[in-house]
Parts: structure tokens; sequence; C-alpha cells
């Protein structure tokens, strides 16, 4: 398997326009991995595949560049996807996922274009499309997109067989505060407070209410049916606070700007890039996110084995059979905020 500096190199190469996205990725991918995370499971909401992709030691070529595959006119500019664009992994990963679930079907082109996954079905995470007690191992990276945490919660419990293994990455909520384009935007002058609103570009009330201590991360679980196996934790708010802001005040402008130049001249130019910024996140990331410095309280991520739960008490589970599309996404998360409120 990869080592950490290697992961950064693939993961930079990968965002090298959003170079913090790679020492997120790569504290991201430790966490999953220190709770052994295996090589085969259902993947919900894998995004476009190629975090997972690297994450399992493949190795995409330096001529990828996910950035020819943006809508800049749209809110989420990588919900879009062009058939025969992408290109294949240069190491295929040492998986090859049986099922991916997702709620765009962007990723999910995008992970069997590269693949990662051998089928791809674009549901609601809210009501997966699979039998009960059908599932050994799920991998969920907390998604956005997510309307009802509890709901999906429940959905797993169910699909996952008896003794079958969840493994979850979540948020602590002490990164609230990290969210540098939210606070900015709360309290700067009326036209930069309208740039950060748009670059903060909703993550912050999205994320922050889908995050907990770890100790209520832990109830919540029990709760819902699951035993504890492993639980780790990583990446400081200093390093959030950088993966926030980074280059998203001009990531647009970069984008066109690299679009314009013929293909090899801009492998060539992101290459330099690469050199550029590679020592100084190299050295961001032994700093600010690797497992010498982490302090498990004051990690933004957290990541969890759970396993189901085989002789648990009759618990109490939403229903969410029969619903359509339109009501589950037309809900919102307050069951799940006043589940939180009720901790405090």
């Amino acid at each position: 398997m990869n080592s950490s500096p290697t992961r950064l190199w693939q993961y930079l190469s990968i965002y090298f326009l959003k170079p913090f996205d790679a020492v997120n990725d790569v504290a991201t991918s430790r966490l999953l991995l220190s709770i052994g995370l295996p090589n085969n499971y259902l993947a919900l909401a894998p995004g476009d595949g190629i975090f997972s992709c690297v994450m399992h030691g493949g190795r995409m070529p330096l001529s990828f560049d996910r950035y020819l595959q943006t809508d800049l006119s749209a809110v989420d500019i990588f919900d879009t996807h062009t058939s025969g664009q992408l290109i294949k992994p240069q190491k295929p990963p040492q998986i090859s996922l049986p099922l991916a679930i997702d709620t765009k079907i962007s990723h999910l082109y995008k992970t069997m274009e590269i693949n990662l996954s051998k089928t791809g079905v674009h549901a609601n995470y809210e009501n997966l499309p699979l039998s009960s007690e059908s599932q050994d191992a799920i991998f969920m990276y907390t998604p956005h997109g997510l309307k009802n945490l509890q709901e999906a919660t429940n959905e797993i419990y169910r699909v996952l067989k008896p003794n079958g293994a969840l493994y979850v990455l979540v948020y602590n909520q002490v990164f609230r505060s990290s969210f540098l384009c939210h606070r900015f935007s709360q309290s700067s002058a009326t036209l930069l407070a309208t740039l950060f609103k748009r670059l903060d570009n909703g993550r912050y009330e999205e994320l922050s209410q889908i995050s907990l201590l770890p100790d209520q991360w832990e109830q919540f679980f029990e709760i819902a049916g699951f035993n504890i196996s492993k639980r780790s934790a990583g990446l400081s708010t200093v390093a959030w606070k950088f993966y926030d802001i980074q280059t998203r005040p001009f990531l647009r402008l970069l984008i066109k700007l690299f679009s314009v130049l013929p293909r090899n001249i801009r492998t060539a130019t992101k290459f330099l890039w690469m050199i550029v910024w590679y020592p100084i996140l190299l050295v961001f990331y032994f700093l600010f996110a690797s497992s010498y410095i982490s302090r498990p309280e004051r990690s933004c991520y957290l990541a969890f084995k759970l396993t189901k739960a085989s002789d648990t008490p009759e618990k109490q589970e939403i229903t969410v059979i029969g619903k359509s599309s339109r009501d589950l996404y037309g809900a919102n998360l307050a069951g799940f905020q006043d589940y939180v409120d009720g901790f405090s």
C-alpha cells in the first residue's frame, strides 16, 4: 500500500488546482485504512471514485485532469460527465467494487469509467434498493446530499448481514469554528460577505448539521444497533482552515486559464505547479495532519468500524420503505438536529 508521502503526490496530481484537498485526502485515507477498511464492500456515496482508487493503491497518470470535466455555471462544478474523457488508472486499485450507490448520476458514470465499480445505482441513501441482510460490508464517507442521517443509518442496519461491518467517516463538531469562508461571510463588509458566502457554497450549514462530538457519535451508533469495533481520529482544525480557503477565491479563474492550454502544455504546466506545491504540502501535512500530531478530541474527522449487533434489542426505526424520492428529498435534517440538541 502507498505511503503517506506517495499518496500525497498522487492526490495532488488529481486535485492540483485545489492543493490542500490532497492533504485532506491523505489524512482521511490513513484513518480509514487504520480501522481496517477491506478491499470488498458496498460503496455508498463514492463521489467520482478517485479518492478510493488512490487509497487502495491505484495511480492515475500525470495527464489525468478532473478539471476538464467541470461546469463553471453550476453550484457543484464537478457534477457533470462527458463519456470517454476520463483516463483510466495507470495502476489499477487493489479493489473492484461490485456495487456503488450515489445520489448523483455523474458520480456513478465516473466510478465505472475508471473501473472502480462494476455497477452503479442511482438512489437515495435513505431508501436503499437492496434486500435486507444482503451485505457483508458497507463504506460510507458521510456524503453531500444526505437528507436524513437517522433514516440512512436505519437503512444501512437493515441491509447489513448480522455481524456485518459499516466503515464510516464522520465529522467532529469541533471543526465548526474552522469554516473560515462562513465566518468571513458573517463578519465582513457587504461585498466581501457576499464573496465568502459564495465560496462557502453551503458547506458550513450542510456539514455542521451532521457533526457531533466523539462520544455523542458513539452513543448515536449504539442506539442505532451497532457495536463500536474501532475508532480513529485525524486532521487538525488548522488544516481544515487552510482546506476551507486555499484557492477557492480564484479556482474558477485557474480552471479557465488551464483550459485554454493544449493538452501537452497543460500537463507540463501541471507538473511544474505540483513541483512547487508538493514540498509545501508535505511539510504542512506532517505539521498539521499526520498521525504524529493528532489530538483526537481536536480532530475534524472520526473514522469508525461498526458491527451490526446480532443480539440488539428491538430498536426504534424510521420507516422509509414506500416513501417516494420526492418525500425523502423533501425531508430535512430537523429530526437529527433534535437528536443532537438532546445531548446538550
